[in-house]
């Protein structure tokens, strides 16, 4: 999903949350959660060249955001023991810290 999608994920009313998701040292990356039908789906988002887009810190996510409209996520920081026995999307403690900007 990249940010214009994004957008459109927001004005359909389709967006259901947009996460950053810090792992130890390593890159924030932005999960979006969105309608499909009648589930929810999640999806990174990535640059027009199909790579997921990484945010060295908060201000960087919040950019982004505020570029599609969006003005509030949440912080999820994993811990590495989680990261290491995951899937893909892994379906890791969901204990997030409410972000508005």
């Amino acid at each position: 999903m990249d940010t214009d999608q994004l957008e459109l994920m927001l004005l359909q009313k389709r967006l259901k949350a947009v996460n950053f998701i810090e792992s130890g040292c390593g890159p924030i990356v932005i999960e979006v959660e969105y309608a499909e039908k009648d589930k929810v789906q999640k999806e990174l988002i990535k640059d027009s060249q199909g790579e997921v887009v990484t945010c060295h810190n908060l201000k960087e996510g919040y950019d982004i955001c505020l570029k599609a409209g969006i003005h509030e996520a949440n912080l999820i920081q994993m811990d590495t023991d989680d990261e290491a026995c995951q899937a893909t999307f892994a379906n890791y403690h969901r204990e997030v810290i409410p972000l508005k900007f």
